[in-house]
């Protein structure tokens, strides 16, 4: 297996691990995020990713030791592409409450491609969500990492592989 296949394959995890770890027991802290609102946090991560502040792009992922780990697997600041991504596509994720009154959070998911900052092409999602009192936060803020959202089922497994594409492998 490649060096890309399994930073990949990790960075997948991580993700899901991320977006099971934005859930809870109780009321889900969820609402629809527009397009224009998704937009708007994709544009504060650009801005973060250009000035290279991994601490604002933590805060803005509300989980800096994820974005540390994503950020050095998508290949540190040299991967961090010059132009911003081109959004080819958006949905809204719902929340799901599972069975024994847990919950994983919903929320608009932006699907980006464009070429890293190593002249290599990457398709992303990353979902946008309402964190209650925190305002909105982004999972997959590391938005060049190739990455795909988990999609998960009432039981809570996985009905969407990772990686999305064969793009960053």
């Amino acid at each position: 297996m490649g060096t890309w296949k399994i930073a990949t394959v990790i960075m997948c995890l991580v993700a899901a691990a991320a977006a099971f770890g934005a859930s809870g027991c109780g009321k889900a802290p969820t609402r629809d995020v527009s397009v224009e609102e998704a937009t708007s946090v994709l544009n504060q991560a650009v801005a973060y990713a250009q000035a290279r502040d991994l601490e604002k792009l933590g805060d803005l992922a509300q989980d800096k030791p994820i974005t540390r780990t994503l950020w050095e697997s998508a290949g540190g600041w040299e991967a961090v592409p010059t132009d911003p991504p081109e959004i080819v596509d958006t949905y809204l994720l719902p929340t799901i409450y599972f069975k024994n009154g847990s919950w994983t959070t919903g929320g608009r998911v932006l699907v980006l491609e464009g070429i890293n900052g190593l002249g290599k092409p990457y398709r992303t999602e990353s979902l946008v969500f309402s964190a209650g009192s925190h305002g909105l936060a982004m999972l997959n803020v590391i938005y060049w990492d190739g990455v795909s959202i988990g999609h998960y089922n009432e039981d809570g497994s996985v009905s969407t592989p990772c990686p999305s594409s064969g793009v960053n492998q």
